[in-house]
Parts: C-alpha cells; structure tokens; sequence
C-alpha cells in the first residue's frame, strides 16, 4: 500500500470527503450477518463510522500516521490497527466481512487477497466500494484543471475503477454488485477541500497549489447557484468471495 500518498492530507480528506450511503450498510449487514468486520485502508474512519451503525464487532486497519491520528478521535470505540493492508496482524479465521472504501486501488491486490483468505472466516467476504464521481459538464473541466497541474492525475485517473481497471470476475471466484446514487451540496470552501484531498492533488507549499485552488474557486463561481453545487456520485460496491 502507498502509505504515504496522503500524509499533510489528513485534516482537509476528513472534513472534506463524501461519506457513504447508509443503504450500503444496511445491504452489506443483511448479506453477510458477519460478527466481526475490518475495515482495511480505514484512513480517518469515514467509512467505519458508517459501518458502525450495526452491531459487529469493528477493526480498523490503516498504516498513515496522519490518518491513524484523526481515526482514533473519529472511532474511539473501534479497535484500531497500525498496519498495511497486506500484513493486517489481524487474527486467522476471525473476520466475516473485510471492507476497502476508497482505498483498494493502493493495495498489492494479489498479498491482500492473500491476507483476506488468512483472516477470513469460512463465509467470509470482501467489499471492495468506491464513491466515484458522475460525468457533467464542471467534472470535465474539473479534470482538465488536474491534467494542467497535477503531474500523477494521468496514471492514476481518479482511482481504479474509474478508469475501468478494477476486473471483479477475475478477481473474486463470485460476486454481487450494487450501486446507490448521492449527491453532495457543497459551498466553495467544501468544494475546493474535497478536491485538495485527493492524492494526486498538489500539496500546500508546491509551486502549483495555489494556483490549482485559484481554478477550482474560478470552476465553483462559474457554475453555483447561491453559493451552492451539487456534486453526485454514484457509489458502487463489489461483494466478492475467493
């Protein structure tokens, strides 16, 4: 896992980023009835708070320090887990349900799967979930402004299964899929933090951040409407087994 792709991002990914719909978790409770639950690549805990609203047991796994502080405060009752993905520490045979949200495209998907097979218990499952963007007329020029200034955003194109990379079928021996749509409202300093904290982002104190926030403000102004947008997203989770 890249673990330091968002150290300095800690705060801004925590107040910024869009949580997930509690129909997901409602769906991912009803399939699995799982006791227990790791939440892997965690990060500051958006998901995991999610998850909490059922009554499993939670581990949180995340090896950034910076991200590791904001899940402690985040998730006080969870117990927390400094660790990669691929090497979790977790006890064999002790997890029904193991959760990526918005992480799994840093893993080494073959030494992770490795490692849900070691930890998993015989039902055991994978959800791998994403909250990605839908296409309109502000992401495009928004994409535009991260291809001027952001000298990662080629590769990585938003994350894996934007770009169409992530192959449930040849990944998981069977799978369910369900997706659910959101939208966040959100004002200029909403908008422009949930973009700053993407990993791909120029970091403050880089010769371009500035001006990439100066075209996101600039990309806000041209299409509010009394100071708001509507940005939505379609959250699509993966339910898989080995």
């Amino acid at each position: 896992m890249n673990e330091e792709k968002f150290t300095g991002k800690a705060d801004v990914y925590d107040k910024y980023r869009p949580t997930y719909p509690a129909e997901l978790v409602d769906w991912l409770y009803e399939k699995t009835r799982a006791d227990m639950v790791a939440d892997i690549g965690a990060g500051t805990g958006i998901f995991t708070k999610c998850l909490s609203a059922k009554p499993w047991r939670i581990t949180a796994v995340e090896p950034n320090a910076d991200m590791l502080e904001k899940l402690r405060t985040n998730c006080p009752n969870v117990e927390i887990v400094n660790a990669p993905a691929e090497n979790t520490g977790i006890a064999a045979g002790s997890i029904g349900l193991v959760t990526a949200a918005q992480a799994f495209h840093w893993f080494d998907k073959a030494r992770f799967m490795s490692e849900c097979k070691r930890i998993f218990t015989p039902k055991g499952r994978l959800a791998v979930i994403w909250n990605t963007r839908t296409e309109t007329d502000m992401q495009k020029e928004r994409n535009e402004i991260f291809q001027r200034n952001a000298g990662q955003y080629d590769s990585v194109k938003g994350n894996i299964n934007a770009d169409g990379k992530f192959a449930p079928e040849k990944y998981f021996s069977e799978y369910e899929r369900v997706s659910f749509l959101q939208s966040m409202t959100m004002d200029m300093e909403q908008y422009v933090g949930c973009e700053m904290s993407r990993s791909y982002a120029p970091k403050k104190g880089t010769p371009v951040y500035e001006s990439q926030v100066d075209e996101l403000r600039r990309l806000f102004e041209k299409y509010q409407q009394d100071g708001i947008v509507e940005v939505p997203y379609k959250t699509d989770c993966y339910l898989g087994k080995f």
